[in-house]
């Protein structure tokens, strides 16, 4: 992957960052190859708590993005791979003077590899201006899971957020054929709408793909609730699953895709859940 992103970091305009990862298997074992970075996206040496999964953190050292920033990272999983990524802290968006940050991320799973992205919560401060896309390419026998889940104001301080715009684009493409084309826009005003966010402050979106989950499954997962707010899963079609949270508690949302993925993982992708040592923290 060649970059757009100028190999000049002019802070002044915001940081521009690219961070390429490409996992492949050798000899029973997935690896982190050599990767491309440019600017404060890195990641951390791999862990191996399960053997041949490969389990990387995204670490990006600021600790927030600010309007203006540009922040892009690829994640290649070769065929017969299997990664897990995370991060070991929320994404913070700040308040920003008028320019708006750019956040792309760009998920390539090539056949019979497994990626899983289950990053911690992403928060935006009153005044965020934020574009943020997600395009997932699968090939038809990949396994893929991952969740976002936002949250809107800073509801510790009691701060709503009251001015700011995040646009949230998220396409699914298996094969070629484009199956999800999540688009959320959020404003003061969206997130009071009974068609946005309906005055709540925290929203989740959970999606996984896999040709070995099956209908039957359905039932158990619908019948598992959050500790709070509205939650529910559908099947898209045969092998697509999509869970959603809504509700003003970032760990009630966490807590539960957490328990829907401790079923799902060993139905989709063969393997008992094993959570990341860094979420234990």
């Amino acid at each position: 992957m060649r970059s757009s992103v100028s190999t000049e970091n002019n802070h002044a305009d915001g940081w521009q960052a690219l961070l390429e990862l490409s996992l492949q298997k050798i000899n029973g074992k997935t690896c982190l190859l050599p990767q491309q970075r440019l600017g404060p996206l890195t990641v951390q040496r791999p862990f191996y708590p399960e053997g041949e999964v490969c389990h990387v953190y995204v670490l990006h050292p600021p600790g927030g993005v600010v309007g203006g920033d540009r922040l892009k990272l690829a994640i290649n999983a070769r065929p017969g791979s299997h990664g897990l990524v995370t991060t070991p802290g929320a994404s913070k968006f700040y308040r920003s003077a008028g320019k708006t940050a750019q956040l792309h991320q760009q998920f390539n799973v090539a056949e019979d590899a497994m990626l899983e992205f289950l990053p911690l919560e992403s928060i935006y401060f009153p005044a965020t201006e934020l574009t943020s896309k997600i395009c997932v390419n699968l090939h038809a026998t990949a396994k893929f899971a991952a969740w976002e889940i936002h949250c809107f104001g800073l509801p510790t301080n009691n701060e709503d957020f009251t001015a700011g715009n995040v646009l949230l684009n998220t396409e699914l493409i298996i094969d070629g054929k484009l199956l999800i084309h999540d688009k959320l826009k959020i404003d003061s005003f969206e997130q009071n709408r009974v068609s946005g966010l309906r005055g709540n402050r925290v929203y989740g979106s959970f999606v996984i793909y896999s040709q070995l989950i099956t209908g039957a499954l359905l039932g158990s997962l619908q019948s598992l609730q959050a500790e709070s707010g509205m939650a529910g899963v559908t099947c898209v079609e045969p092998g697509v699953l999509v869970a959603r949270y809504l509700g003003d508690s970032t760990e009630h949302a966490q807590s539960y895709f957490r328990k829907l993925w401790q079923i799902l993982r060993p139905a989709a992708f063969g393997l008992d859940a094993c959570a990341p040592r860094i979420w234990n923290t």
